[in-house]
């Protein structure tokens, strides 16, 4: 009989820990959606709307450019021009970012239709990236 209570004490008590460590594992996973945007930070809630729109303008700009010219390798964006030139064997395309941006990388490179459009940010000092699909991510070092 003192066996018999024992073992299913043991029992208990494994089907306890069991119980534990499989809600633990599950409240683990299911903070991760497998379905993030972000390298690091979510853009959306650390970056203003006036950021993101511009990171967004810039990258309709190269995709409409490369609608028009489906095998140019290299655009640059430029807060200097009116209006789209070729100039330095590229073209050339206006941007005028606002106040959100602190500095943008002028010259993008296009490889098989893909491209990314890096600004930092004046709020946050934060670089971010833009692909030609408008996915954000935080361009981390180290």
């Amino acid at each position: 009989m003192k066996e018999q209570k024992k073992r299913s004490f043991a029992s208990i008590m494994l089907a306890i820990c069991l119980s534990i460590m499989a809600a633990l594992g599950l409240t683990a996973c299911s903070g991760d959606d497998g379905d993030s945007n972000t390298g690091g930070s979510d853009a959306t809630t650390v970056e203003s709307e006036a950021f993101i729109a511009d990171m967004k303008a810039g990258v309709k700009i190269v995709n409409d450019m490369l609608v028009n010219e489906p095998n140019t390798t290299k655009i640059m964006l430029a807060d200097d021009v009116e209006q789209p030139t070729q100039k330095y064997g590229m073209w050339v395309m206006p941007y005028y970012p606002s106040d959100a941006v602190k500095k943008f990388t002028m010259t993008i490179e296009v490889k098989d239709g893909k491209f990314v459009v890096t600004c930092i940010s004046a709020a946050t000092g934060k670089t971010w990236q833009m692909d030609q699909d408008e996915k954000m991510t935080e361009v981390t070092t180290g």
